[in-house]
């Protein structure tokens, strides 16, 4: 199968966002709706100016899912007060999640939703929700299949046609009780201990050479305003730590543990940085295996965002046993969204691995 990488729908995709959505709203459901109600709905809801507005909306997400370079499905999501149904606040709600015929039965759907289940985790949304069609049993299926449940029913009218959509919603749990994120951590050589608001210069200190960071998504980071950008929000991740050479006490690096996903039993690591001094040395591999071993007492799947040009980092992290199984354009706390390989490995296989 393609590569399917995610990307945030912006206003100079507005034709290919009209395009796509109806495309997939006509394949789903031009059988049993006259002609005259689906050409009446594609027309209204599919609008350029209704799109402009709603791509606006800063309670407002969408998503194309890409094979290579061509849409084949999208995601649209709302929070706050652009839900379709009035809900709580912090909830979320996946309005359309749509896959082009063609590539129906290739997971496109599931990355899809999990781009969504992500945003509601960063959120920290209580629950995520949505309506699907009572005749779609196909799309049910999927969503029970994922923990959703059955909560309410609303009209939903195409065209002239009032027809029955089902409310599904899934609770969230937040809770990091019985897994510490940022814990003190250490091996032989290094301590990882976590990143502390006076941290600040220490850590500044390291991150200042410009070599550190020519193949990371964002080349400016040895710049302190854009290090103190990169450094709160390493701050907000609440699993962020300074890495400490236990040889002469001092602040070589950086990393962190973010994203995790309690119903998934899913981590992310990554944002990871080293001085120059210590490239080549193995403290890396020291590093990940140390983080590895202690997430993999909590979680089954660990991921791995690396940027896109970042050679460096996808050649030590495949030695470690990760598999490439995506890309993804990825947000940053106050930068520019990066496209991003996505790397994977399951508690199974790093037990066989070491």
């Amino acid at each position: 199968m393609e590569p399917i990488t995610i990307k945030q729908v912006a206003l100079n995709d507005l034709a290919q966002l009209q395009q796509i959505g109806q495309q997939t709203f006509f394949e789903t459901f031009s059988t049993g709706n006259t002609d005259q109600n689906m050409k009446d709905y594609l027309a209204e809801s599919f609008a350029l100016t209704k799109l402009t507005k709603e791509l606006q909306n800063t309670n407002s997400q969408f998503y194309f899912a890409l094979a290579k370079d061509r849409v084949v499905g999208y995601l649209k999501l709302n929070t706050g007060s652009s839900q379709t149904e009035q809900q709580t606040d912090d909830a979320l709600e996946i309005e359309r999640i749509y896959v082009t015929k063609e590539f129906h039965g290739k997971k496109v759907g599931q990355i899809l939703y999990d781009k969504a289940l992500e945003e509601a985790q960063r959120q920290q949304a209580s629950f995520i929700w949505l309506g699907v069609w009572e005749g779609n049993a196909r799309a049910i299926q999927f969503y029970k299949k994922n923990g959703f449940v059955e909560f309410g029913q609303h009209l939903f009218k195409l065209g002239e046609d009032e027809q029955t959509d089902i409310l599904m919603k899934k609770e969230l749990s937040h809770t990091t009780a019985l897994f510490d994120i940022q814990p003190v951590l250490e091996n032989d050589q290094v301590l990882l201990l976590p990143l502390k608001k006076e941290d600040f210069e220490e850590l500044y200190l390291t991150a200042s050479d410009p070599k550190i960071w020519e193949q990371h998504p964002n080349t400016d980071r040895w710049k302190k305003e854009v290090f103190e950008n990169f450094f709160e929000g390493a701050l907000k991740s609440h699993g962020a730590f300074k890495i400490v050479d236990k040889l002469t006490g001092k602040v070589i690096g950086s990393t962190r543990f973010y994203d995790y996903k309690h119903l998934d039993n899913s981590i992310l690591i990554g944002y990871t940085f080293y001085a120059v001094s210590h490239w080549g040395k193995g403290i890396n591999t020291l590093v990940k295996k140390t983080m590895l071993n202690y997430a993999f007492q909590f979680v089954d799947q660990v991921y791995f965002h690396i940027g896109a040009n970042n050679i460096r980092s996808q050649i030590a992290i495949s030695r470690l046993g990760a598999e490439k199984i995506a890309e993804e354009v990825m947000p940053y706390y106050g930068e520019a969204p990066r496209l991003n390989f996505v790397y994977s490995i399951s508690k199974n296989a790093w037990k066989e691995l070491f």
